[in-house]
């Protein structure tokens, strides 16, 4: 049994006629009947009674053509599906995955300049940490991800799409607070918290502050609302992104974090997209990856400092 003869099978089940289904079918009409024939013999029943110049299903065939039709309908929904996901010129559905500093401001205004220019594409999004984000990418569960470079991988590629300033966020009673800009120096005698080590993110701050002396930090968190939280309430101050979770807590003073007093170079953590090599991209997936290199990537600032 093979896929053709089930859709003869409906068809000739829809015309009742060997010699309309076979022309509509576009094969000839004892190629039809032998087709018909054989599956006849493979389910062992008789699918089919002549009258006159007609067919009608018998009782067999009747209940067979409720599964024929309920089956080829997932295939060809399933059909459908896959050729969506390949995409043509104007179409296309794209697995992206982003960490959620991105999630509600950069994502939205690249996947909106984007479809205005490459028509009926569609994305799913989710929100994750980076090193699942990147954990997925390499499985296949997302064809591109926004997220921090963590360890480098030869199948990876990451293009930068994204600075997001490093600053330093206290409270106004903080002997900080009037500062114009904090430094490492100025950090020496004040607790400090920031994000978790086993991320990339913290990693790199923990990195960045452990070659300069900078030892009195408690690197616990992965939620900026909770470090933007505590450096608003307490006599901690936290080393952190400038996201909209910092703009949205009350009673947090922000200052720019520089390396010294004499290196005044602003301090950012880029943001990456990130894909795969190894995994198969259809057109869709290829040409948004080839829009965000043109038209998003990066180039390295002179006068920036990149924690990564």
């Amino acid at each position: 049994m093979n896929l053709s003869q089930l859709y003869y099978f409906r068809k000739l089940a829809e015309l009742q006629h060997y010699a309309k289904a076979a022309k509509e079918l576009y094969i000839t009409q004892p190629s039809l009947s032998n087709a018909i024939s054989s599956l006849e013999q493979e389910l062992g029943v008789s699918l089919f009674q002549k009258t006159g110049r007609n067919v009608h299903l018998t009782k067999y065939g009747c209940e067979f053509l409720v599964y024929v039709n309920k089956g080829l309908e997932h295939i060809d929904k399933g059909i459908a599906v896959m050729k969506n996901y390949a995409g043509t010129s104007d179409g296309g559905k794209i697995d992206l995955g982003c960490i959620i500093t991105v999630q509600t401001d950069y994502i939205p205004r690249l996947l909106n300049d984007y479809k205005s220019v490459a028509g009926n594409v569609s994305f799913s999004v989710r929100e994750d940490t980076s090193l699942p984000l990147v954990k997925d990418l390499l499985s296949g569960c997302y064809d591109v991800v926004f997220c921090a470079r963590g360890e480098d991988d030869p199948s990876l590629t990451y293009v930068p799409v994204l600075t997001q300033r490093v600053v330093v966020a206290m409270s106004a009673d903080c002997p900080l607070a009037n500062r114009p800009f904090v430094t490492p120096a100025d950090l020496q005698e004040q607790h400090l918290i920031s994000y978790a080590d086993t991320i990339p993110l913290g990693r790199s701050i923990k990195r960045m502050l452990d070659e300069r002396g900078v030892d009195n930090v408690e690197y616990s968190y992965l939620d900026e609302s909770i470090l933007a939280g505590f450096a608003a309430n307490s006599a901690e101050a936290a080393i952190m992104l400038d996201t909209f979770f910092l703009r949205s807590v009350d009673n947090v003073v922000v200052k720019p974090f520089h390396l010294s007093h004499l290196e005044r170079r602003t301090c950012y953590h880029r943001v990456y997209m990130a894909y795969s090599t190894k995994n198969y991209h259809p057109y869709c997936v290829d040409r948004f990856i080839q829009y965000v290199v043109e038209n998003r990537a990066l180039k390295p600032d002179p006068n920036a400092r990149y924690i990564d």
